[in-house]
This record gives C-alpha cells, sequence and structure tokens, in this order.
C-alpha cells in the first residue's frame, strides 16, 4: 500500500464517522425534546395534585425567630459571686463629653418650655394607640374544670388567661400563654376581644419557666377572623436600659385586656436559672404573673413576660421580669411542638481567683433541683461540671449552648470533678434526659 492511499482511506473513514455522530445528535436531541415536553405535560397534571396535598398537610411548616446577640456576652471572672448589676460604661471621653453637651442642650430646650395640658393628653393618646394596638393581639383563655363538692353533686368552674398572639403559618395560629391556663388539660377555649371563640389545643408546655404554646387551626371558615388576627413581634430584650418605658398587657390586674406603663427601674445580668442563664429586669410597677402579664417595649415588640420563680410567698411588690432573648431558642422548639431538655442544675462558672486556689475550671453546680436527670444520676452541690458527652464545659454559655443540641431521652454522660478529702476527683455518671 501506498503512503498517499493510506492517507486517503484515513479521511474517507473520518467524514463517515462525522456524518454518524451528526445523526446520533440529532436523534439525541429530538429525544431530549421529546422527553422535555413529556416531564412538562406530566408536571402541570400533577401540579394541582402536589398543591392540594401540601396545603392539607398541617404543621409542616416550621416557625423560626430569630436570636439575638448580647451585647454583655463575656462573662464576668468572678462567676461564683452575687449577679452583676448590669450597668452602663462610660465609654471612651470624647464620646462621654459629647453625650454630656448634648444633654445639656436637650435639657435648656425642655426647661425653656411651657408644657400645657394639650402636651399631656397627647402623650397619653400616643400611649393609649399602642396599648391599643397591642391589646388587639391578647386573647381569653379559658381553662374549664369539672369537680365535685361534699355531697357529690358536680361542679362546674372556669378560670380565666392572657393568651398573645406571636405567631403564625398557613395551617395554625399560635399564642403564648402561661403553664396555669393549661394544667390538667390538653384543650382550652381561645376569645378574641370582640367575642370570636376557637378551640385551641396545647402545642407544648414548659413547666420550669411556667409557659404554654396553644395552637389555633386555620381553616378556610375561620381565615378571615383568625387569619388576620394582628401578631405581636418579638423585640430584643437585650437591649432594655434603666429608665425605658415599658407596656404590661394581657393582665396585669388579674383582668383580662388591662394594660399598665412603668419605668425600667433595675436590670440584673447572669441569674442562675435550671441549665442556664437569664437576664432579670424589675420595672417599678407590680402585675399578675400567674393570669398572664406580657411585657412590650415602647415599639410595640414583646421582649419578655411577667414571673413569680423569684418571688417569695405573700410577696407583692414590682414585677419581676424574664427577658425574652434568652428563652427564643426554647420557645421557637415549643412552637415547632419539641420538648426543650432538661438535666436540674443550677451553676456558675468557677471564675479565676477560684482556680487559683485549686477549683478546676468548670461550672460550679450550687443546686440540683429535685426529681430531675441531674438529681437521679447522684450530681450533687459543690461538683464542678468539666464535659457533657464529648463537649467540654468551662462556663454556663457552654452548657446552654450543648443543651440546645440535645433531646428529651439522651442518655448522656457527664464528667464533674467532685471534692475529695485531699483533692478533686474526676467522676462519670449517666442522666437521661427529661423534657420540660
Amino acid at each position: 500500500m501506498r503512503e498517499d492511499e493510506f492517507i486517503t482511506q484515513h479521511i474517507a473513514e473520518k467524514k463517515q464517522k462525522r456524518k454518524k455522530l451528526m445523526g446520533l445528535a440529532g436523534k439525541a436531541a429530538l429525544a431530549g425534546a421529546s422527553f422535555a415536553l413529556g416531564a412538562a405535560v406530566v408536571a402541570l397534571a400533577a401540579c394541582p395534585m402536589i398543591a392540594k396535598h401540601w396545603k392539607a398537610a398541617p404543621g409542616k411548616e416550621s416557625v423560626r425567630i430569630e436570636r439575638d446577640e448580647s451585647e454583655g456576652a463575656v462573662e464576668a471572672n468572678e462567676q461564683l459571686s452575687s449577679p452583676v448589676e448590669n450597668t452602663e460604661g462610660s465609654g471612651e471621653e470624647s464620646a462621654a463629653v459629647e453625650n454630656k453637651n448634648v444633654r445639656e442642650q436637650v435639657e435648656q430646650v425642655l426647661e425653656s418650655r411651657n408644657y400645657e395640658l394639650s402636651d399631656l393628653r397627647q402623650m397619653a393618646g400616643t400611649l393609649r394607640k399602642l396599648a391599643d394596638s397591642a391589646d388587639a393581639s391578647v386573647v381569653s383563655v379559658t381553662h374549664e374544670q369539672a369537680e365535685r363538692d361534699w355531697f357529690n353533686n358536680a361542679l362546674e368552674s372556669s378560670e380565666n388567661y392572657a393568651g398573645l398572639a406571636v405567631a403564625k403559618t398557613e395551617n395554625e395560629l399560635l399564642f403564648l400563654t402561661t403553664s396555669a391556663a393549661v394544667e390538667g388539660t390538653d384543650s382550652v377555649t381561645v376569645t378574641l376581644s370582640r367575642g370570636d371563640k376557637a378551640t385551641a389545643s396545647v402545642k407544648m408546655r414548659d413547666s420550669v419557666y411556667h409557659l404554654a404554646v396553644l395552637s389555633v387551626p386555620i381553616t378556610d371558615e375561620n381565615r378571615e377572623s383568625w387569619g388576620k388576627l394582628p401578631l405581636v413581634p418579638f423585640g430584643n430584650s437585650y437591649r432594655l436600659k434603666r429608665g425605658e418605658l415599658l407596656f404590661f398587657v394581657g393582665s396585669p390586674l388579674g383582668m383580662i385586656h388591662s394594660v399598665k406603663y412603668g419605668i425600667l427601674s433595675n436590670v440584673q445580668t447572669n441569674v442562675s436559672v435550671v441549665d442556664g442563664y437569664a437576664t432579670i429586669y424589675f420595672p417599678d410597677v407590680s402585675a399578675d404573673a400567674t393570669s398572664g402579664s406580657w411585657v412590650l417595649n415602647a415599639d410595640g415588640e414583646l421582649v419578655g413576660w411577667v414571673t413569680d420563680l423569684f418571688s417569695e410567698k405573700g410577696e407583692n411588690s414590682t414585677a419581676t421580669v424574664m427577658g425574652l432573648s434568652d428563652f427564643k431558642p426554647a420557645i421557637e422548639r415549643m412552637m415547632n411542638g419539641k420538648e426543650t431538655a432538661l438535666l436540674g442544675i443550677y451553676g456558675r462558672q468557677v471564675g479565676s481567683a477560684q482556680r487559683d486556689l485549686g477549683m478546676p475550671a468548670g461550672v460550679y453546680i450550687s443546686r440540683v433541683e429535685q426529681n430531675t436527670p441531674a438529681y437521679a444520676a447522684g450530681v450533687q452541690p459543690g461538683d464542678i461540671l468539666i464535659s457533657l458527652g464529648e463537649t467540654k464545659i468551662q462556663n454556663m454559655r457552654d452548657l446552654e449552648s450543648a443543651m440546645e443540641k440535645l433531646s428529651k431521652g439522651e442518655a448522656l454522660r457527664l464528667t464533674l470533678m467532685r471534692n475529695g478529702r485531699e483533692k478533686y476527683e474526676t467522676i462519670t455518671l449517666t442522666a437521661t434526659l427529661a423534657g420540660r
């Protein structure tokens, strides 16, 4: 075979392959177009059924609450001491001088102004509008109970509590109320201010912080009334400062749809609560905790609720307010029908001064709640928690973060340092977490 004959044959074969490839490409394109057309037809036919199925599936949409960053997130070095009052720093010297000049100018303007009764009426009108706007989201929660008297006669009694509309999905409207409102029952009657009634189911309750979440189904029949109920937005309680105006709605007087105004007088941070810390606020007014008193800032945002967790029996002084921001993760889980895991300890970070005296780093357990997993596992006051499972615990923030990832029923290994006769010794216990 000559060399030019080989070249001729090679080029001819290449042309045949090209024709074959073009033919295959055309067939593939035709098949792809047919497949796409068929898929489009199937999708058009299936969309109504999918939409119908999606709409009919209740409770699939989850509720999400935006987290807040604490301005004082860094823990104090000496956490075994009493809670530190949250005081505002003076800042840089130049900023302090500038603020002082602005304050003096404002004071001069205020002193030179002659206030009249119309100014007071205007201010009162503004406050009333804010209160009315928040009160539109308040509902009455009725808990009916069947009892019997000494002669075995049937008695029916009912108590009213205040609920607050705070979230909504396509299928349900969610309310916050107190755990007392749902004690011993799984459903209650919820009534709007204009008289509309609905049966609400208890979606989740938190016995530690005395809260409960109620769910009212949104249907085609009630969508115009209950589906359009205004919601109170969540605010950032970390931003509250002394001297700010607060609104108390719900049942601050022990009567539904009552309202109070108060000035925030004191703030305490790093207050030890079950399995974590909390920021506690003290206004200059009293309010009913059991019936449900919800605390709003001047922008109409929910920033906390009145609690009796820190009140002595028989005490009836100023209200104690639990800040909302510390409990947003727990409330979000409640709204999605999930329980928050419970260990059952109170503690504080071991500070540098205590470590210098020989105490191990970790969380010093000051108290163990009875009938909790920690109590059943054998945890004792004075133990120092250094790890939960594989997670090292150096302060209460570490403990809170670790507990958020855990669930009821999990068997958790606790590593603690216990003070022996001569030194701290490492012990390991296992606790099966409960739900709150």
